[in-house]
């Protein structure tokens, strides 16, 4: 499967989409904080925002592999594979990839990072610095798209549109009830 083929899914595009924003908003908005914190997995693709199946389906969605020119927050990453970074000179004996799935396109930006994480004993990366830049590009998604008032409205109204799912609980979990029935 290839990422026009994703963008085609408008329910599980909208899925990354709000994925996106949640990774870019976590410490601004208790909804976002609320669903990323109940991920499972290291790369945030699983419950509460997809589905096991679905979440197979984007990790082996074929992508052209970002370029770290395009995220300039990985630039003083030290990487390890023979990348001549920064220079003119090509990798050597290093035959250019074409197309990566997106689960190989994140892990290769964060190869780094994971082993630090790894060794900490948290295999998660930090979600807004960490997540948000590789998976826009990744993903191809901008800020702007994160931004507009149509997507705004609807995760307001309808968070990730799973109603009679969990996922309703984790959105509500930031607000409490103080007395005389307000909402804090």
């Amino acid at each position: 499967m290839k990422l026009l083929n994703l963008q085609e899914r408008s329910a599980l595009w909208y899925k990354i989409h709000v994925l996106l924003y949640d990774l870019c908003n976590i410490s601004k908005d208790h909804a976002a904080e609320a669903r990323t914190l109940c991920t499972t997995d290291e790369l945030y693709i699983s419950a509460p925002y997809f589905t096991p199946e679905e979440a197979l389906l984007i990790k082996n969605t074929v992508v052209s592999p970002p370029i770290l020119t395009d995220i300039p927050e990985f630039e003083a990453l030290d990487f390890d594979e023979d990348i001549n970074f920064g220079t003119d000179e090509s990798p050597k004996e290093v035959a250019p990839q074409k197309t990566m799935t997106i689960q190989e396109a994140i892990t290769s930006c964060l190869q780094n990072f994971f082993a630090k994480r790894r060794a900490s004993g948290d295999v998660r990366p930090c979600g807004p610095h960490d997540m948000g830049p590789i998976y826009k590009a990744v993903f191809g998604i901008t800020t702007e798209e994160l931004k507009d008032e149509k997507f705004l409205g609807r995760l307001r109204r309808t968070g990730l549109g799973q109603s009679k799912d969990k996922t309703a609980n984790y959105e509500s979990k930031g607000k409490q009830k103080k007395k005389g029935g307000k909402v804090n």
